[in-house]
This record gives C-alpha cells, structure tokens and sequence, in this order.
C-alpha cells in the first residue's frame, strides 16, 4: 500500500507535463508562468474492492455457415464428343463340376419270384428340345395264397418330348402300360384245403395314353397360356373298353397389383363299354377364378360351371353351378387359420375306378360323384422353418358316393354301388418336421364319419389313418426311409343275406391293416449304388379287399447304374 501514492505521484506529473506541452504548442509555442504546489504529506487511499467469485458466463456455441453463397462463372469450351468402344471382358468363369448321366437303369430280385427291371434315358440340354423316355417292369410269380394261382405283374413304358420355340414350348408323350392280375378271392375254404384243386381266372389291364400341347415359357408376363389335347385307350381281358378324348386349357391373368385370375376349361368325351351298359358321356367344366393377395391375406372366389349327362332319377338338369369361396389369413409364421365353401363334380371313369380296386368285374352304371358343398377350415403355421402343422375339419355332401362291394354272383369281384346323399365328416392333422438335410417326417391323420342314406355301411372306405414318412440320411452315400401306414374301421358286403323284414346283408368287419415299408440306398460311387426295399415288414394279412390278403414279408434287393 506504500508504492501506491508514489505511483499515483509520478503519473499526475507525467500527466501534468503532457498537458503543458500541448498548452505551448496550442498558445504558438510560447512557456506561460506557472505555479505548482507539492505536497508530501497527502495519502491518497483507494477503497477496498470485494474479490468476485461469480462463475464465468456460458460462451455460446459456434454455429456452422447457414448458407454459402457463391459465384459460378460458365465457361464454355467447344470440345469434341467422346467416342467410347466398351469391349467385353474377357474372363474364363469355372463352371461348377456337376457331372450329368443321361441314362439310369436299376435291376433287382426278391422274394415271391419277383425280378424288377427300370431305366431312364433323358438329354441333358433343353435347347431346342428336349426329351426322356422310362421303362419300369415288375413281376410277382407267387402270391400270398397258392403261389402262382395268385401272381401279379406290372408293366410301363412312356416318352416325353418337348420343343422350345422364343415363347413357346411344344410338349407331347405317349404312355403304355399294362398290369396282370388274378381273381384269387375266391372261397377262403379253398384255399385252406390243398387237397381241392381250384383254378383263378386272370385279368390283364392295358391302357394307351397319347398327348400333345403347348404353353407359353416365361410364366412372368400379364397372361400365361396353356392347351392340350389328349387320347386314352384302355381295356381288359373280358368285355370292359373305354376309349376318351379330352381337351384342356388354361389361362392366367397377373396385373401389377395384388390381383391377379384364371380360368381352366375341360372337355371330356368317353365312350365305355362293359356286359351291361354302352354309354356316350360328355363332360364339361369352365372354373374362373380371381385371387387376392395383401400381405398375410389370401382370398379366392369363383365358380365351377360343370355340364355332364349322366342318367339320373329326378335329374332336373344337365347344368351345375357351384361356389368357390377360399381365404386364409396368417397372423404369424407360427400360426394362421383357412376356410373354404366349394362344390363340384368329381369325374368318375372306368378306369379310375379300376386304378382304385384292380379287382373290380361288371357293374350297372358309371356315375360322376355330386359335392354339392364342401365346408372346411382350420388352422395352419410352423415353427423356425423346421417344424410345421395343419390342422381341419371337413363337411361335404355328395350325391353318387361311390363304393366297392363284393358281387353275389361271384365273391372274387367286385361291383360299384352308390348311395344317394351322404354326408361325410372328416377331421385331419399333419405335421411336419426336418432336420437340415439329415432327417425329415412327414404325418397324418384323418378321421371319417359316414352319414348315408341307402347304402347299410361305407363298404371298404376307412374310419381312421394314419401316415407316418421318415428320411435319414446320416452320411451323403446313405439314404433310409422307414413308412408306416395304418388303415381302421373297414366293413364289407358279405356273400349272405340275412333274413329279416326288411332282408339286410351281411356285414364284415376287417382287421386293421398295418403296413411297415424300409428301403435303404447306398452309393459306392458316382456311378454306381446298391438298394434294398422292404414291404409288409409286420407280415400281417392286410386285407384291404374282402377274400383278398396282400402278400406276406417282401423283400427285394439290387443295384442301380447311372450311364
């Protein structure tokens, strides 16, 4: 505090003497007289001034340039226009080693004197065309009961081609095949009896098939296309022929939204022949469809128009109109629900019904099925793309429900009856599981119920199923498939009526059939692979048809080659 008035002292003098300067240099540079006065005894005192302890102000952040505005001056120069020459570049891309066999033939033998021969030979490039040919023959010398008495034998042979235009493939194929079977559901006393000699009569299916058509390629345009024309020719060993011509064709409509259509024709004339009947049946179906689609949503509706004139009491019309009416929705991929009203008419042939039951003999008629309606729904979702399920309930009614009895003129065939109106109830479920590559199964299980109208019971249609599919493949040279198949709840039309008021027939209940399929294929190479099939690994009887049992374990074992 002393230094301060000596400080304060000496700038007052300095301070002074600057004004004097500035005095003379203003009074035209003349020195006036002047007095000064000096005190040294005066304290100048200053007062105490409290120290802050205030914080320091926030400084605001520095923001970025808002805008930045510039000149940009055009210069214009009159250069020429490049002219570019792109050359394809020139790489050698490897291929993946696939090595391709056009043809593949397997041979084996087993038990019942059962040879098996099948090849098929195909070309492996599809430009311009295309083509395959397969030949498949199985025998079975001995059957369940008196060996040879009951022998079976199938063969097939059929070709397939196809040319390829810019947009259009032209397909055509032929198809021949022929299946040998013997009425050996004779009396079972007979057969129980080998001192009785008996003898079974034979029945040998053959049937002609020819097609050819053309459809568009692409498939991704806003219509798709597809027609074909086809003959069948089929006929057996006694008075049964049947000859068919049909026409088929196709279109669908994609629009750029979630709409898209379709519309399917069918033309069928056929032309059977049997002891008791010669028909001329005509079928005709023209099946529109819309289908939306929006996201999780899936919606069908359309019609099935049918014409088909076949005889019928109190039939009104030839002409059928029926609903379609189709939706799911799939909350989640672990769960949805379906549901679906339809109706139509199911077209029944001579020959479908024979690929039904191989033993059928003459019969009165043949009818088309009626499904005036069909209800359905249920639900539906899978679980981590592994895991998947399904599960419904099915109310149907029919007119015409066809059914297989045995004959009472001769027990070892079997005749087609029909009942009028029945309703049949049907709750189903599958469910699905695999593995990677290594194991998948594959289930189901339907239950039926039968509400029938003239018919006593629903002759040799199940109650229960069950289906059980299983594929391991533990190593990449090793595939094991291991099939159950169970069947419940046949009855069938016995040879005997019972006398009551009214009479009624006999009804026979068969056992449950169960029926375990093994098959394992092993690859030594490439090239070559051995096989072994198993069928009826239980040995049981499994009488699907009334007097007839199917053959016991059946063993059959080989190789097959790949050229």
């Amino acid at each position: 505090m002393q230094k301060l008035p000596v400080i304060l002292f000496f700038a007052g003098a300095i301070s002074l003497g600057n004004s004097l300067v500035l005095a003379q240099n203003k009074k035209g540079g003349a020195v006036q007289d002047q007095e000064f006065v000096i005190r040294k005894d005066r304290v100048l005192t200053v007062p105490t001034q409290p120290r802050s302890f205030e914080r320091l102000p926030v400084l605001p952040q520095p923001k970025g340039i808002a805008e930045f505005n510039y000149t940009v001056t055009p210069f214009f120069l009159n250069l020429p226009a490049l002219n570019l020459q792109p050359t394809a570049l020139e790489k050698n891309y490897r291929l993946p080693n696939r090595e391709l066999y056009n043809g593949f033939i397997r041979a084996g033998y087993g038990n019942f004197a059962s040879p098996l021969l099948e090849g098929r030979y195909m070309s492996t490039t599809a430009d311009p065309f295309n083509y395959a040919v397969k030949f498949k023959h199985q025998n079975f010398g001995k059957g369940p009961v008196a060996a040879e008495q009951s022998s079976e034998s199938h063969t097939v042979f059929g070709a397939d081609g196809s040319y390829f235009m810019d947009a259009v493939e032209i397909f055509g194929g032929l198809n021949w095949g022929q299946d040998k079977y013997s009425f050996y559901g004779v009396n079972p006393i007979l057969f129980e009896n080998p001192n009785l000699p008996f003898e079974t009569n034979n029945n040998v299916l053959n049937n002609f098939q020819v097609k050819a058509g053309f459809r568009d390629i692409e498939k991704t345009g806003t219509i798709s296309y597809e027609g074909q024309f086809s003959f069948r020719n089929f006929r057996d060993s006694y008075a049964v022929k049947e000859n068919e011509v049909g026409v088929q064709a196709g279109l669908k409509f994609r629009t750029d939204s979630d709409w898209s259509g379709k519309v399917d024709f069918n033309y069928f004339h056929t032309n059977p022949n049997d002891i008791n009947y010669q028909e001329k049946r005509n079928y005709f179906s023209i099946r529109p469809r819309i289908l939306y689609n929006y996201e999780a949503f899936q919606f069908t509706a359309g019609l099935n128009l049918v014409s088909e004139n076949d005889p019928m009491p109190d039939k009104s019309s030839d002409f059928r109109i029926f609903p379609v009416l189709k939706a799911s929705y799939q909350f989640a991929d672990e769960f949805g629900f379906y549901g679906e009203f339809s109706g139509d008419v199911q077209r029944n042939t001579y020959f479908s019904f024979v690929n039904e039951n191989p033993f059928l003999g003459p019969s009165e008629q043949l009818l088309n099925t009626i499904n005036n309606y069909k209800v359905e729904g249920g639900i539906e979702g899978q679980f981590q793309e592994a895991f998947h399920y399904r599960a419904g309930i099915n109310v149907s009614r029919f007119n015409n429900l066809h059914f297989f009895a045995n004959s009472f003129a001769d027990s070892s065939r079997f005749e087609i009856v029909y009942d009028d109106k029945s309703t049949v109830f049907n709750i189903n479920a599958e469910l699905g599981f695999k593995i990677s590559e290594v194991y998948s199964l594959g289930s189901r299980l339907d239950l039926y119920q039968y509400d029938l109208n003239t018919q006593p019971a629903a002759w040799h249609r199940p109650l229960w199923e069950v289906r059980v599919n299983n594929q391991f493949t533990p190593f990449d040279k090793l595939l094991v498939q291991a099939n159950v198949n169970f069947m419940g709840g046949l009855k069938a039309r016995g040879n005997s009526v019972i006398e009551t008021n009214p009479p009624r027939v006999e009804v026979v209940n068969l056992k449950t059939i169960a029926d375990l399929q093994l098959k394992a294929d092993f690859k030594i190479s490439n090239r070559l692979s051995i096989f072994a099939e198993g069928n009826n690994i239980l040995n049981g009887k499994n009488t699907r048809w009334l007097n007839y049992p199917v053959r016991g374990i059946q063993l059959v074992g080989g190789a097959s080659f790949k050229f």
